[in-house]
């Protein structure tokens, strides 16, 4: 049983009648958030912290006056931090360039391939205000004794190496200012049997 919060006027028909039981306006803080490797977008999300037990289910999101989209949230309890998606901005963008892949064959009898990789990440953000911006990426990572990454060089250095615990994920936090340009490089060298 619910306690409607005014009274309601239910037309009589054969369908679904959907009534709203709750409304809630939020603040939050906001950042982009991009994984160029996947992804060449970045996204804005808003982090903001339960003030009371959220029941799980679909919600409706809305930023501003316009409509974002469909979620369904977890259920909450106060104080948990929730994230929504308010999807994509091209006014901040984020690209990932493969800049060097050199392989050669060594060992006995050429087994063994040696591979030198090295990418760029470029965020520019073009709005007219400063952005936060996290960012995550991976170097691979060798699960067993035949292949072996190293001479890993990462400029500038990650704000968190294995990010929320997942071994090779970095994920970088900056802020950019009103059209700034930053840059990530990250190289390596794996080699791995034929």
């Amino acid at each position: 049983e619910y306690k409607m919060p005014q009274v309601m006027s239910i037309d009589s028909q054969d369908k679904e009648t959907v009534l709203s039981l709750y409304t809630k306006k939020l603040t939050g803080d906001f950042f982009y958030y991009a994984v160029p490797r996947v992804n060449p977008f970045t996204f804005l999300i808003c982090t903001t912290k339960a003030d009371r037990e959220l029941l799980s289910g679909p919600i409706n999101v809305f930023f501003g006056d316009r409509f974002v989209g469909k979620t369904v949230l977890g259920g909450k309890k106060a104080g948990d931090e929730v994230l929504f998606n308010l999807g994509a901005d091209n006014n901040v963008k984020i690209s990932r360039e493969l800049v060097k892949d050199k392989a050669e064959e060594t060992g006995f009898s050429k087994s063994t391939i040696v591979r030198e990789i090295a990418y760029k990440m470029t965020a520019e953000n073009t709005k007219d205000k400063a952005v936060k911006l996290k960012i995550l990426d991976t170097i691979p990572v060798a699960k067993n004794d035949r292949v072996e990454v190293k001479d890993v060089k990462i400029s500038p250095d990650p704000n968190e190496k294995n990010y929320q615990g997942k071994e090779g994920v970095l994920m970088w936090e900056t802020e950019l200012k009103p059209e700034e340009k930053k840059e990530i490089t990250v190289e390596f060298v794996i080699s791995y049997p034929k």
